[in-house]
């Protein structure tokens, strides 16, 4: 079981049921990450929510509990232009998260 901090679509029922067939746990309280800001990003004609690190502006999401053998289907559905991190949250749990492909 993998943890991810989700600040956007990924924690939406419909949207996991739709993409992938079931519901994930979503842990009720909501959690920050401070060091990243969250901006919309225009991607095939469609905006999407996008982390970029930007200091000390914090996140609001939820922490979702997905079963590993979803992690590669939750890769695919985040896409190219996303890459999935590692983070502490502000309440100190490890996890990981998607943020902006920033090509070195």
């Amino acid at each position: 079981m993998i943890k991810i901090f989700a600040y956007g679509t990924l924690y939406d029922r419909d949207i996991q049921l739709s993409e992938f067939g079931t519901h994930f746990y979503v842990e009720d309280d909501m959690d920050y990450i401070r060091g990243y800001d969250v901006i919309d990003v225009k991607m095939g004609g469609e905006y999407y929510k996008v982390a970029i690190e930007s200091g000390t502006t914090l996140v609001a999401g939820s922490i979702i509990h997905i079963p590993d053998s979803y992690l590669e289907l939750i890769d695919k559905y985040e896409g190219k232009e996303y890459e999935r991190i590692s983070v502490k949250t502000l309440s100190d749990i490890d996890c990981q998260m998607y943020i902006k492909r920033v090509d070195k």
